[in-house]
């Protein structure tokens, strides 16, 4: 038969619980309400607006907002009057943006991070020194980008390649070399994160691995890519999904440094002109709709290609 004070006990033990689950809840509403607001909302918003033809000229002068797939035929029906080729064009130089910076960000941030935690000392002070670039704002990182590879015979690029007997080069203003330019700087300077992810990846796993396989080789590198390499998988697969996340959205090197010219213009970019500078509301909220869905379907791809998660080690 239950005591008195075990009775007695369940109810306050409730009543805890409860106030617990209440300030939960409190605590989560304002992120929730802000998430709601400005993800939730917006997202149903653009994707109701992409099927009309609201634009600053219809909200301006009032007149009437139509219902129409014009903003889908401008992408997909080669046929159609306004067919729209610069699209494509965009999504092109995303898509090359995207693959050189998940190949190059995450070859470097795991070659740093093995390297890191190979060191019997100094290893926060590396990973503070290798991660301080990630705290430069784009804004700045932009400037640099200018000041190295800025046209005329000034620029730090083209005083290196005189200094070799070569010919100044339009790094930024010629369609050959504008690109590759701006992916210079956030090639060598990007991987930030990515390295830091890898080494608490690294270093989660359990030591009785790493001495297992030391009774088969001395090699760190092999044991690297036999043992360690494989258990990281979920890390790995974080870092692709940031990087083809980071890549797609790439706004502000194009918008600050070559204002999209030169073959340079990303989606993102293509975007927010179409919107804000031709004012068709309509059509960009289409588009942005075309590169939310590009972006799942390679996320989608990029997940069953490598694989289930691997279990968390206990």
């Amino acid at each position: 038969m239950m005591s008195s004070e075990t009775a007695l006990e369940n109810p306050i033990r409730k009543k805890r619980k409860y106030k617990n689950e209440v300030k939960a809840y409190s605590l989560l509403g304002f992120p929730l309400a802000w998430w709601t607001l400005f993800f939730v909302i917006a997202f149903f918003s653009a994707l109701i607006f992409s099927f009309t033809n609201v634009s600053l000229k219809s909200l301006a002068t009032g007149s009437e907002i139509k219902f129409t797939l014009d903003n889908y035929k401008n992408l997909f029906d080669v046929n159609w009057k306004n067919f729209d080729q610069n699209f494509w064009d965009s999504l092109g130089v995303t898509m090359t943006w995207t693959f050189v910076m998940a190949v190059g960000n995450n070859v470097m941030g795991l070659l740093c991070a093995f390297l890191i935690s190979q060191l019997k000392s100094g290893k926060r002070f590396f990973l503070a020194l290798l991660f301080w670039p990630s705290l430069v704002s784009g804004v700045v990182g932009s400037d640099v980008t200018q000041l190295v590879f800025g046209s005329g015979n000034n620029s730090l690029a083209n005083k290196l390649v005189m200094a070799f007997g070569g010919e100044p080069v339009q790094w930024l203003t010629d369609e050959k070399s504008a690109l590759l330019s701006l992916m210079i700087m956030p090639f060598f300077l990007g991987f930030c994160t990515k390295m830091l992810i890898y080494y608490s990846s690294i270093i989660a796993i359990p030591n009785m691995y790493k001495e297992a396989a030391l009774l088969e080789t001395k090699s760190k590198f092999r044991i690297f890519f036999d043992v360690t390499f494989p258990l990281m998988k979920n890390a790995l697969v974080l870092n692709l999904l940031l990087s083809i996340i980071d890549g797609f959205k790439i706004l502000g090197p194009m918008q600050l440094v070559t204002k999209g010219g030169y073959g340079t213009e990303s989606t993102m970019l293509y975007i927010y002109n179409t919107a804000f500078e031709d004012g068709k509301f309509g059509r960009a909220c289409a588009y942005a709709t075309i590169l939310f869905a590009i972006i799942l379907i390679f996320t989608f791809i990029q997940r069953k290609v490598s694989g289930q998660e691997v279990d968390d080690i206990e």
